[in-house]
């Protein structure tokens, strides 16, 4: 769909980012509030499942409808032997009349279903059930998100905090199950609040996430607010406007669309040729609507606590900022993703395009780099189908995954310094939270690589498909290249089923990798197959689970014993020797 063994006395600069301590566990998105990804122990080789559970029960009519399993999962959470998954529960129905552009999508019922949390326990190699807990959450309507959006619980000492219904986060005692409290139930959210993304935690015990309000039922064609919340370990809430936080983003009727909204449409290829008096002919403007964050965004806490976040315009993806904040929530910079990126026509876009053969491609002679449907230089985007998060860096700055449609449906991950500055990028990281492993004095980079390359004769997606390795410059230290070529699945008697259909191999399918003590990287493909990927961009074990199945993307969690807890085809799997 377009859609990474060390000895014990290593020390492991992740030990000290988050708590509980992340050498035992896995407590949040990501697995520190930075969102790095890294722990402090050595994973375990993927050779065997160790225990499997079906935690979502509509696996299969989610794909039915969609032809693919367009959900996004929440990371099963880990404290020493206590594991916390979220199962899906109550009915999953699409009753709504179909758009008129025949699309299903946006007739998802997701307000049938029911979001549980269970806890599970380590007896020995026993994995065994303890209670569930139930939340009202809702997500989104589908017409906002597209795919379905993430439930992620988060877990501060001898806490479990859920995302609530109506803006509100539920506090859980994380051994019993009992709900002791419902907080941030008064704050001034509006008419239709959502918790949108998953709940983090800083080292003090804060709990921040995001809630997004629209201002009509009919929420694709209305404004929408959007709000960063605090709650102390003493319930207390804090709340910020995203206005308030972006108070750069632009307003009223200044907001950018592409040459789609000019009438009449201008022939392809774009950007169309110059006015007569050699001016170039731009898109139409178009109303902002307020800041709001991306619907999946979980926000990142640095070092020194800032906290890191996304945010765009309701009206306008093109429009959106990586957005720092103070820790007592006062705006500390905001910057633009406009302007950064100068890769489009003449660089990632043949710049060869006719009317006849080569339509989607520049206009000959449009100027270098430019986005070829806006005519200006490319902006990076938050679209609601993603769960990119920014990621805080070792040395103050941050990372974020931004949707740039024009370099084949790929994007970009951009860097920032701790100022805001743009400090390099490089070009995928849609819809992914990339990984940070340090090591040696400075650290790397780990993103998904997807290439979306399909060619409509032989109808055979070319990838290549690849698990890229960058060190803190931006530069590429290696790659790892999915080269299977077989979508396999089990039969009713657990007999294997092989088909060649993929000669040019999957799409990695992980939105949150982890990457272990010595660097190894676990990572989900397209293909069904969790791997391990040594430095170097080598294949340390791999190990196919249940189905080849285009998907949303799935994170990774790794227990204090390096086993590995990963989900395909709506089933988590604890895998290890």
């Amino acid at each position: 769909m377009n859609r990474l063994a060390l000895v014990a006395a290593l020390s492991c600069a992740a030990c000290s980012s988050s708590s509980p301590d992340p050498c035992t566990g896995w407590s949040q998105w990501s697995q520190t509030a930075s969102h790095a990804g890294e722990v402090c122990v050595t994973g375990q080789t993927p050779a065997r499942v160790v225990t499997s559970t079906q935690v979502d029960p509509f696996a299969g009519l989610e794909t039915l409808i969609d032809g693919a399993l367009l959900v996004h999962y929440s990371v099963p959470l880990i404290i020493g032997d206590d594991v916390y998954l979220t199962r899906k529960r109550g009915d999953y129905s699409a009753p709504c009349t179909p758009p008129d552009d025949g699309s299903e999508e946006a007739c998802h019922s997701w307000d049938s279903q029911i979001w549980t949390e269970e806890y599970w326990h380590w007896k020995g190699d026993k994995l065994e059930f303890v209670w569930s807990v139930g939340s009202d959450w809702t997500p989104v309507p589908s017409e906002v998100a597209g795919d379905e959006p993430l439930f992620q619980p988060v877990v501060v000492g001898d806490n479990l905090y859920l995302p609530g219904k109506f803006g509100s986060a539920l506090r859980v005692d994380r051994h019993t199950g009992i709900v002791e409290a419902k907080l941030a139930t008064s704050a001034p959210f509006g008419p239709t609040p959502y918790v949108t993304g998953p709940l983090v935690a800083d080292t003090n015990g804060y709990v921040y996430y995001n809630v997004v309000s629209f201002l009509d039922p009919q929420p694709a064609n209305s404004d929408a607010k959007g709000w960063l919340v605090r709650i102390a370990p003493n319930d207390q809430a804090v709340v910020k406007s995203y206005d308030q936080l972006v108070p750069n983003a632009p307003t009223g009727m200044n907001c950018h669309t592409t040459f789609a909204a000019l009438d009449p449409v201008p022939d392809r290829p774009w950007p169309p040729a110059p006015n007569a008096d050699g001016t170039p002919v731009l898109p139409p403007l178009v109303n902002c609507g307020s800041q709001r964050p991306g619907i999946n965004i979980a926000p990142a806490i640095g070092p020194d606590g800032t906290i890191f976040t996304a945010s765009r315009a309701q009206f306008s993806s093109r429009d959106s900022f990586v957005v720092a904040v103070n820790p007592d929530l006062s705006p500390k910079w905001a910057t633009s993703l406009r302007g950064i990126l100068n890769d489009g026509c003449g660089v990632t876009i043949a710049d060869d395009g006719d009317a006849m053969n080569n339509p989607f491609d520049c206009r000959p002679g449009a100027p270098m780099g430019v986005d070829r449907d806006t005519g200006e230089m490319p902006a990076g985007r938050i679209i609601d189908q993603s769960s990119s998060s920014p990621v805080a860096l070792p040395d103050g700055g941050v990372v974020f995954g931004a949707y740039t449609l024009y370099n084949g449906d790929r994007g970009h991950t951009l860097k920032f310094d701790g100022t805001g500055k743009p400090a390099g990028n490089y070009d995928f990281g849609w819809d992914y939270t990339p990984a940070v492993w340090q090591h040696d004095g400075t650290y790397s980079i780990v993103v998904k690589d997807n290439h979306y390359n399909f060619d409509p004769v032989q109808m055979v997606d070319l990838g290549p498909y690849y698990i890229t390795q960058l060190d803190a410059n931006m530069n590429v230290e290696w790659r790892f290249q999915n080269t299977n070529t077989k979508s396999c699945s089990y039969d009713s008697n657990h007999n294997l089923h092989c088909v060649e259909d993929h000669p040019n191999g999957f799409e990695w399918c992980i939105n949150a990798p982890a990457i272990d003590a010595a660097g190894t990287i676990y990572a989900g493909g397209e293909d069904g197959v969790l791997y391990a990927i040594g430095q170097g961009g080598v294949d340390k074990g791999h190990l196919f689970l249940s189905m080849a199945l285009g998907s949303a993307y799935t994170p990774v969690s790794v227990d204090r014993k390096g086993r590995l807890y990963q989900q395909n085809d709506g089933i988590l799997s604890v895998v290890g020797q």
